[in-house]
């Protein structure tokens, strides 16, 4: 409506089936009043040519008030199929006719003079699902309405707001899935969701024959392209979520003999203006992404041309190259703006794994692709993805001739079995690797296994052998001229080791060579290890607030990057500093909020280091507060959600009031 008023000429453009028409007919309702000289709808769908369009016209609005002066609104439905010659009789009609506004419904805009587009989004799907406080979702609302009407007191579930969002909140799918309730269960329903098509043939009570299933409002678009339209719309299928230019290229560009689209860039910018293709722009980022019901006609149209497999090669080359320059690039001054990335690239980072695993053919790059992400899975919060990636991966060896990249696969899948606790996988892994990559003289593998092993003696509790094997693998680095983040990791596991022995001057020098190394590449992510053993070091010497700010220093860029283990680590040992200081309700809530981030990110409870410092202050907490507050200060941490709860972690504590802490009184803090 606002539009209406500061434009003569508003185009509301949208994929098919998302409610234009229905929006356009509730402004008309909303803003009739104030056009004295009428409200006029002309219906386009059934108009095929040019001279008919301006009959059509003339027929609504009449030969006298063409050219008049009182106010009056002009309403085009379904115009996407008219538009080269609807945009100069638009403008005709506006220039000879000053008191004339406009609004079109279009799948693309009209390229008029003084043209407003407004892009009518599918409804919303975020909320609560069953009419709670928190307010009912549009998309859900809508279902209901249509459920009710053949099921008297309906009342819709939660599964009714994934059904929605199955069917990206386009009104007409959503009415289309609720007529269903005729001959199906709900559960049915949603049990094909998958064949959207099929399910929703059903026919729409829509005067626009086209508009009566889902296949036929995709359809009329995919009608209206050109052949090369069609071929990108059916190539861009195979990207999951969003994607960049870059992408659409390397996947899509080609000579159109091959299947292949010339000029792809220019292509895909005509799918944004026909509403196929939807950009998404975020601060300086310029992303596109379609519909899950637009992808999912594409891909249809890619399997019939007999392109699927070659199309989705390509997607898959296209993002093992991605994760091979991740892997270069990630120990160094571009961390954080890699973690964004891959974060933002995460669906399509799954596709072109998904795809790998299941060709035999294929397997080989799967193995690789997966193994080269292996600081994104440990760093980035997505050891669960990992594990079923690299689990996928080792069982595919057998058939992947050896190499590096076996050896590779090897390693990570040991360190994200030890990350989530399986440690007895860990060991046999790591061990394997380390056998593979010394016989090969791969060095970089052999430090990796070599620090898993020590890692998982740690765990065990054999200092003195986790010792050595971090030592051996610090060597191995060195000798491999690996002097990255495989180094580094060797470093900081033989400081922690040199510390819990008692050798502190020796842990003190390994941290200043890791602290050294961290700082010369720019890395964020490991030096933030090198912090949590400091504040170790200074909390075994006694100084519990010095101890605190290394935590809390290692916390934030472990938050910051999505280090899962990282952060219940840190949490854990601020929980211990909480404790050292006599703040032991603190303490008991923060050795929650670590149990709660370990299970909100499917990593193992207690397997954090060092076990017997996070037994010692459940110890002592439960001893001071007495075991009921200790578990209810438990139960607190547990329950927050975790972006608060390591807001809470982050917090310098408050001063400890004399005798309130379940001991004498003598309270100390950190800061």
């Amino acid at each position: 409506m606002r539009a209406l008023e500061e434009s003569r000429l508003v185009t509301l453009t949208g994929v098919g089936g998302v409610g234009k028409t229905r929006l356009a007919l509730r402004v008309v309702r909303e803003v009739r009043a104030r056009f004295p000289g009428g409200v006029r709808l002309v219906e386009l769908s059934s108009v095929r040519r040019p001279e008919s369009l301006r009959e059509a016209i003339r027929s609504a609005i009449g030969e006298r008030e063409a050219g008049g002066v009182r106010r009056s609104l002009l309403v085009l439905d379904n115009c996407e199929h008219l538009v080269e010659s609807a945009g100069p009789l638009v403008d005709e009609l506006i220039s000879g006719t000053p008191g004339l506004r406009v609004m079109v419904t279009s799948r693309r805009v009209l390229g008029a003079v003084g043209e407003s587009a407004y892009q009518v989004e599918p409804l919303p799907i975020d909320g609560s699902a069953d009419g709670s406080a928190g307010g009912q979702p549009e998309a859900v609302t809508l279902f209901a309405d249509r459920a009710a009407g053949l099921m008297p007191g309906f009342v819709p579930t939660p599964e009714v707001a994934l059904l929605c969002r199955r069917l990206d909140g386009i009104p007409l799918a959503i009415e289309l899935a609720a007529t269903r309730l005729r001959t199906m269960s709900f559960d049915q329903i949603m049990g094909r969701i998958d064949d959207r098509f099929s399910l929703l043939s059903g026919f729409a009570r829509t005067p626009v024959r086209r508009h009566r299933t889902l296949r036929m409002a995709i359809g009329w678009s995919h009608e209206l392209c050109e052949p090369e339209e069609r071929m990108l719309w059916a190539r861009l299928s195979v990207f999951s979520g969003d994607f960049d230019l870059p992408a659409a290229r390397t996947v899509c560009a080609g000579p159109a003999a091959a299947g292949g689209v010339p000029e792809a860039e220019d292509v895909l910018s005509r799918l944004v203006d026909r509403s196929i293709v939807q950009r998404v722009v975020s601060g300086r980022v310029v992303r596109y992404r379609m519909l899950d019901t637009v992808r999912e006609y594409g891909g249809e149209w890619l399997r019939r041309l007999g392109l699927e497999g070659e199309t989705r090669r390509r997607h898959r080359d296209h993002y093992l190259a991605l994760a091979r320059r991740f892997d270069r690039e990630w120990f160094g001054p571009s961390q954080m703006d890699w973690h964004d990335r891959m974060i933002r690239e995460l669906p399509n980072l799954r596709a072109a794994l998904d795809f790998s695993f299941a060709d035999p053919a294929e397997q080989a790059r799967g193995v690789e692709m997966a193994a080269r992400l292996a600081y994104f899975w440990i760093a980035c919060g997505f050891v669960c993805d990992g594990r079923r990636y690299l689990s996928a991966a080792l069982s595919h060896l057998p058939d992947v001739p050896p190499g590096e990249g076996v050896n590779r696969a090897l390693w990570v899948g040991a360190w994200l079995a030890d990350v989530q606790g399986d440690l007895d996988q860990a060991n046999d892994l790591a061990t394997e690797c380390m056998s593979r990559s010394f016989a090969v003289l791969d060095r970089a593998s052999a430090g990796w296994a070599t620090a898993c092993c020590a890692t998982t003696g740690l765990r065990w509790g054999y200092l003195p052998e986790a010792l050595g094997m971090y030592e051996r693998a610090r060597r191995t680095h060195e000798e491999g001229g690996d002097l990255g983040a495989g180094l580094a990791t060797a470093l900081v596991g033989e400081a922690y080791v040199l510390a819990r022995l008692g050798r502190r001057e020796e842990a003190m020098a390994r941290l200043r060579r890791h602290r050294s190394l961290c700082d010369s590449l720019g890395d964020i992510w490991m030096r933030s290890s090198g912090d949590w053993v400091r504040g170790f070091i200074e909390l075994e010497e006694g100084d519990a607030a010095s101890a605190a700010r290394f935590f809390r220093a290692s916390l934030r860029a472990k938050h910051l990057l999505g280090d899962s283990l990282g952060m219940t680590t840190a949490v854990s040992a601020l929980a211990a500093a909480a404790a050292r200081s006599r703040d032991m309700e603190r303490a008991a809530r923060l050795l929650g909020v670590s149990e709660l981030i370990e299970l909100s990110f499917g990593l193992r409870v207690s397997i954090s280091p060092p076990d017997d410092v996070r037994e010692a202050t459940e110890d002592l907490a439960r001893s001071a507060l007495g075991a009921d507050d200790f578990t209810a200060a438990f139960q607190r941490g547990r329950a927050m959600d975790v972006e608060a709860a390591v807001a809470y972690a982050l917090e310098p504590p408050s001063p400890v009031p004399a005798g309130t802490d379940g001991t004498d009184g003598a309270a100390r803090t950190e800061d």
